[in-house]
């Protein structure tokens, strides 16, 4: 009976556990009931899901150019996740029967201390554009500010509505484009300038250069500026910015911005307490901090982060706004609470909902998509548009009118058919994991034992942040360097790694052939499978050799003299491996080692039967474990080179190797192929630059992805960095053309970060462009 019983209830609890609805008790199944609960629409309850239903209906390039950040994006997820470490502490019986929210800027009244920010062509989300923003944003009685590329003209959203605007400037070459711009924003009403100052530049944004981004022509520059930047193959805004925006931009020209308007100027793009400081002292009216919604510096700070070293910096002067990361009322109340006057969001919510009495103030202050109750898009402009959501109740699809004439859209088809190349050392590296054998991928990008190291070298990069200075003139960089005498374009050299010929049948050549049309040094390998003569001969360029020490001494002292007979012009001594390190993906692939160029007639590969790596193999019966300090006088008796030592991670090694004359310093780590758990190299550069104390350059390799992993690195001091996975994977993308475009990819980038950091040379790379973990510990103490 209890057997039965028991059977029973747990039936019972399984079918009532897996509804997936509550039960309605049978009291409240009346018809009134079930009128009232289909007759319920199905509205968003938060940002969140606008954001859902907003990524269905949109074309992915329009999504994507509103909802994407810079570089890998970590500062988009950053200005967001910063919010969320936060806590709130609530007080408890306190009257709050009425709650005033309200608040003034500049002498001007808001229903609330969220405005909507600037942000561009409103009209991809919706036919009215900005004039539906700004009804919505006069419905809720707040401030909006006008972006320069609103795709509706200033006079247009002056005359859609009753309410108090600013409008956000950028300086263009041409500054009269920009001070016809100010006239209109004063004649018609605007009642403050918001300056935009952190974009010299545009930020790599490879969404919009991935979607090839069509720009239609902006209303406000009708007649000023043509946006028709030619044919090209990325991102249409980006090369607009390029032709247009002022990189000369600097702080005396605050000064011709009021010689032009009485308007209130406001700074937006301030996250540092030096540049809030710098605008007060220029009597600014306001400064909003904020990082462009993380489309420009990827790895700068999450805005909130720095908000209250800017409200401190500024002592009240002015007020101080924030945008960037806002999803929820709570993280408004964050922002205020750490000293914020106001918030600025990227407000773009059907006005439909504001008669319905679902626009409330804490919707309206995350609504991020302007869309007339989320109309389904019935064009898709040439992209693959996703389908809507089966929930219809959310859309009532105004009447379509597409932001691009038809010419944009023949561009965009032309555009479509062009080849996609790889934007990123990311993508480099998924081409050539698809191109190359698995025992040859893995031997290039594996690492020892756990790859911890491996992965731990990326990583501590992104926990380093960039601390970007505004309104420099940025108009040229200068990125050259020079390492023991010899000029390079940039401080990026090409690391010495093995077997080139695994990637392609050019081998070195083609990537000596790469590093010369990239006027930078390249370390050829002890391991390469062309011959130090082959290299020599194949391209005019400065290079140096890396050398492993064997037992046999006379094996390494062959190699250094045709290394200095052919032109090479220092040696390279790797330190790190009298035992080769645990390579477990070498072992289970069982690899194969190739008879060596450079070793034939010196010493054998064949190591005879085995069950792991061939090279493991190799190198436990041919280099010497017995190498040590003393030996660094024997390598200086055999050549006149200058002796740099690879393979340096601690202090008290750096100091050593300055004692026994070496001319410069590797911080590696070996790729993380030797030690697991050894530090990532970027975690002790600092420590082996304080070390040395400038007396020998020190370089630096192990994860480098990013041109913005270059500057933290010079940051911390190294004089160049050495790069050597990204070399093979575009080695085996695209031969000799895929390491020149690698190559290229990292200066670019390079050379954006200096810009968007406000240093014009290699030299004005400071420590006080980065903020380690270290310091922000240390900021807490």
């Amino acid at each position: 009976m209890k057997s039965s019983q028991s059977s029973t209830l747990t039936s019972l609890s399984l079918s009532l556990s897996l509804s997936p609805f509550p039960q309605v008790p049978p009291k409240l199944k009346s018809k009134r009931y079930t009128d009232k609960t289909e007759e319920m629409e199905d509205e968003p309850v938060n940002i969140r899901e606008y954001e859902e239903i907003a990524k269905q209906v949109l074309p992915k390039m329009f999504f994507d150019y509103y909802n994407g950040g810079a570089g890998d994006e970590h500062t988009l997820r950053e200005n967001m996740e910063a919010y969320r470490r936060i806590m709130l502490r609530p007080r408890i019986l306190v009257d709050v029967s009425r709650i005033d929210m309200s608040t003034t800027l500049l002498g001007y009244k808001m229903h609330s201390p969220i405005m909507v920010a600037p942000t561009g062509m409103h009209k991809y989300a919706h036919p009215e554009g900005e004039v539906a923003t700004a009804r919505a944003a006069a419905a809720c009685n707040t401030l909006m500010v006008l972006s320069f590329s609103s795709s509706r003209k200033i006079e247009d959203v002056a005359s859609s509505c009753n309410v108090v605007r600013f409008f956000q400037l950028y300086v263009y070459q041409k500054r009269e484009v920009s001070a016809t711009l100010v006239r209109r924003a004063e004649e018609y009403g605007f009642k403050a300038i918001v300056l935009t100052v952190d974009t010299p530049r545009l930020g790599r944004r490879e969404k919009d250069i991935k979607n090839k981004l069509i720009l239609p022509q902006l209303s406000n520059l009708d007649g000023l500026v043509s946006v028709d930047v030619g044919p090209k193959g990325g991102s249409d805004l980006e090369a607009f910015a390029s032709q247009t925006l002022d990189p000369s931009l600097c702080w005396n020209d605050i000064e011709w911005l009021r010689s032009i308007t009485s308007l209130p100027i406001i700074l937006k793009g301030i996250i540092t307490a030096e540049d809030a400081i710098k605008a007060v002292e220029m009597g600014v009216s306001g400064i909003v901090v904020s990082n462009h919604g993380a489309r420009q510096l990827d790895y700068s700070p999450a805005t909130i982060s720095v908000l209250e070293e800017v409200v401190k910096a500024v002592s009240g002067a002015v007020p101080v706004l924030i945008d960037g990361g806002i999803r929820r009322g709570t993280d408004v109340f964050k922002a205020l609470a750490l000293g914020a006057k106001a918030v600025l969001r990227l407000f773009q919510a059907p006005t439909s909902l504001k008669n319905r009495g679902i626009l409330d103030s804490e919707t309206f202050a995350g609504t991020y998509y302007l869309l007339c109750k989320l109309w389904p898009l019935h064009h898709c402009l040439c992209t693959p548009c996703h389908s809507p959501p089966t929930t219809t109740k959310y859309f009532q699809a105004p009447p379509l009118s597409s932001p691009l004439d038809p010419s944009q859209i023949k561009k965009q088809k032309e555009q479509n058919k062009m080849e996609d190349g790889p934007v990123n050392i990311r993508e480099y590296e998924e081409v050539a994991k698809q191109v190359l054998p698995k025992m040859i991928f893995d031997f290039y990008n594996g690492g020892a034992g756990d790859e911890y190291t491996l992965r731990e070298n990326m990583e501590a990069y992104k926990r380093i942040m960039l601390r970007p200075r505004i309104l420099v003139d940025v108009g040229r960089i200068d990125m050259s360097t020079t390492l023991l005498g010899y000029k390079m374009q940039s401080p990026i050299m090409v690391a010495p790694t093995g077997m080139h010929k695994y990637a392609h049948p050019e081998g070195e050549v083609a990537t000596a052939r790469a590093a010369a049309a990239c006027n930078t040094l390249m370390v050829l390998s002890f391991a390469s499978s062309r011959k130090i003569e082959d290299v020599a001969s194949s391209c005019n360029a400065v290079r140096f050799y890396q050398l492993y020490v064997y037992q046999k001494r006379e094996v390494s002292a062959t190699l250094v003299r045709r290394a200095e007979e052919y032109g090479f012009k220092a040696i390279l001594l790797t330190v790190d491996t009298p035992r080769l390190g645990r390579r477990e993906k070498d072992i289970k692939n069982k690899f194969i080692l190739p008879q060596l160029s450079n070793l034939e007639g010196l010493v054998s590969v064949d190591v005879g039967p085995k069950r792991g790596s061939d090279l493991e193999a190799f190198a436990s019966q041919t280099l010497d474990p017995s190498l040590c300090w003393n030996d660094i006088e024997w390598l200086r008796s055999i050549t006149s080179l200058p002796i740099i030592l690879k393979g340096i991670i601690t202090a008290d090694d750096a100091i050593k190797a300055v004692e026994m004359g070496v001319s410069g310093i590797v911080v590696s780590n070996h790729g993380a192929r030797q030690l697991d758990y050894s530090p990532a190299t970027i975690s002790v550069l600092e420590e082996v630059v304080k070390a040395v104390s400038g007396a020998v350059p020190v370089l630096i390799d192990g994860g480098i992805r990013r041109g913005t992993d270059v500057f933290k690195a010079l940051a911390l001091g190294a004089k160049a960095v050495l790069v050597g996975r990204p070399i093979l994977f575009g080695l085996a993308a695209k031969g000799e053309k895929g390491v020149k475009s690698v190559l290229k990819m990292l200066q670019g980038e390079l050379e954006l970060t200096m810009a968007l950091c406000g240093t014009t040379s290699i030299n004005e790379i400071t420590r006080k462009h980065v903020q380690t973990e270290g310091d922000r510990i240390r900021s807490l103490l």
